[in-house]
């Protein structure tokens, strides 16, 4: 075998090893029939059965295989104090990093908070477990040319994906 011939092997295996690669790393939004299949009428929080909306709602495939779906709930009749801890909830098969933080297989909710510091208007998003416990609280970036905006959608990015509350995102990632 010729040294050229070697050579363009060996970038041939490396450019197919390279594009399975990042292949596997992508994040993949799955279509709105597979959503409607798997997304739950209601959810359980904190003792109480939410219903979800669908025209709010996203399922996507992460870099490991597993699923997570993600939807904003019907607060309408509960409480203020219960309509500002829940908007929605995320449920996933395998664990997730969202925001830089980690999380676990299972079925979370969050709602989102808005405080001002000096002139900034800083939005957190606030995870808490089934329980109703708060696990996380999280700054969020903002994107001023998303456009659409739509309340609650999951991006495909080029190494993971966003997760949006209006112009407002998490970079998400399976684990």
């Amino acid at each position: 075998m010729t040294r050229s011939l070697r050579v363009g092997l060996v970038v041939v295996i490396f450019a197919l090893l390279t594009s399975a690669a990042f292949s596997q790393s992508k994040v993949t939004v799955q279509p709105a029939d597979k959503l409607a299949k798997l997304l739950p009428a209601t959810v359980f929080l904190d003792g109480e059965n939410v219903p979800t909306q669908k025209r709010n709602s996203s399922l996507v495939e992460l870099q490991n295989g597993k699923l997570l779906l993600t939807a904003l709930v019907d607060t309408a009749g509960y409480s203020s104090s219960y309509q500002e801890k829940y908007i929605g909830t995320i449920q996933s098969q395998g664990a997730f990093t969202l925001g830089g933080k980690d999380f676990g297989p299972g079925s979370y909710g969050f709602g989102r908070v808005k405080a001002t510091e000096g002139d900034k208007e800083v939005v957190s998003l606030c995870v808490y477990d089934i329980g109703g416990n708060k696990l996380a609280q999280i700054p969020m970036g903002k994107n001023e040319s998303l456009h659409p905006i739509r309340p609650l959608q999951i991006a495909a990015e080029q190494n993971g994906a966003r997760f949006y509350l209006g112009p407002y995102y998490l970079d998400l990632a399976g684990k």
